[in-house]
């Protein structure tokens, strides 16, 4: 499929809950790290331990690089029963006090980027969790000025949405505010399969491809 996303731009990957959008997201950052980039991973639905968990059990050992091209920016643990994750040796977490705190989560993604130092690859897991704290258009404000911001500043930004969970409308806005969309679904045989719907400014091939997936267990959470 891709080879390689642009920097200075931004991508919104939807898809069905379940369907490997976490998997594809450890994909990417496997590679990105491989070409010598740096990495934010901007988690709202998961502990940054359960995290690294489901990344070593796709073969990706994320202690080698956490720290250092590497940084979670922790949305998840302040608003849960489980404690922020310790900084440990080499390491460091940006915590944001609520998903509300939308100001909150721009700035500890600045702070993390020039922590690893720019530019970075931004993964933000996911926007729908936000929509269950704060209303559609308080997001939208977010979503515009965290992209601009991203895109200028920063570097690359993509974001995993849940589909069929939001309305159409919220769909098509989120659409609109990105460059461009990658697709993921489930086939009749439920498969699984991706696409690049469109990249602004780019030919794409926006045939269905299949997605290879690793266990089971890990995907069926």
């Amino acid at each position: 499929m891709e080879d390689r996303f642009p920097t200075n731009y931004s991508i919104l990957l939807t898809g069905p809950p379940g369907v490997g959008k976490f998997e594809y997201l450890v994909d990417r950052i496997r590679d990105d790290l491989r070409r010598g980039e740096r990495v934010v991973f901007v988690t709202l639905d998961l502990h940054p331990s359960e995290i690294r968990a489901r990344a070593k059990a796709l073969h990706f050992d994320l202690d080698a690089v956490e720290g250092k091209s590497l940084v979670f920016v922790d949305c998840y643990s302040a608003t849960s029963s489980e404690r922020p994750p310790e900084s440990s040796a080499g390491k460091k977490t940006f915590v944001v006090s609520s998903f509300s705190n939308l100001e909150g989560i721009g700035m500890a993604m600045s702070k993390a980027g020039q922590e690893v130092g720019t530019p970075v690859r931004i993964y933000f897991y996911t926007v729908s969790t936000l929509f269950l704290h704060n209303s559609p258009q308080a997001i939208a404000k977010f979503f515009q000025i965290v992209t601009s911001r991203a895109k200028t500043n920063l570097g690359f930004i993509l974001y995993a949405v849940h589909e069929g969970v939001h309305e159409p409308m919220t769909m098509n806005l989120l659409r609109s505010l990105v460059d461009g969309v990658v697709e993921m679904r489930f086939t009749e045989g439920m498969d699984h399969e991706v696409r690049v719907h469109h990249l602004r400014g780019y030919q794409v091939d926006a045939s269905w491809h299949p997605f290879a997936q690793l266990p089971e267990a890990v995907i069926a959470r």
